[in-house]
């Protein structure tokens, strides 16, 4: 008991380092990228979310929507440009060479 009362700092060492690794490994694997569409007639960002979300839930999808297009709310106008996030799954066990798509 002594010893971690006289080493308090080096278990909260140990302790931040294995949170770190943890979220890490949580984020490895995924890339985010941003993909630029054009809004067509009678596009809503519920659509949108329905077709490009994959498996990130649609409300959590349209805010980050929002927040990449400096958006106020969820109305959309037709002609306009929208940023959009896609989240692609990199393998691990795949080599990419620099500038050569697979």
């Amino acid at each position: 008991m002594t010893f971690i009362k006289k080493n308090n700092y080096v278990l909260l060492i140990i302790v931040l380092c294995i949170g770190f690794a943890i979220i890490g490994a949580n984020k490895y694997g995924q890339e985010q990228a941003i993909t630029t569409i054009t809004i067509t007639e009678g596009d809503t960002l519920w659509d949108l979310a329905y077709l490009h979300s994959e498996n990130v839930p649609a409300d959590k999808w349209i805010k980050e929507v929002m927040s990449l297009n400096d958006l106020s709310s969820a109305t959309i106008k037709k002609g306009e440009d929208l940023l959009l996030p896609v989240v692609r799954t990199v393998e691990k066990n795949k080599t990419q060479l620099a500038g050569v798509n697979r």
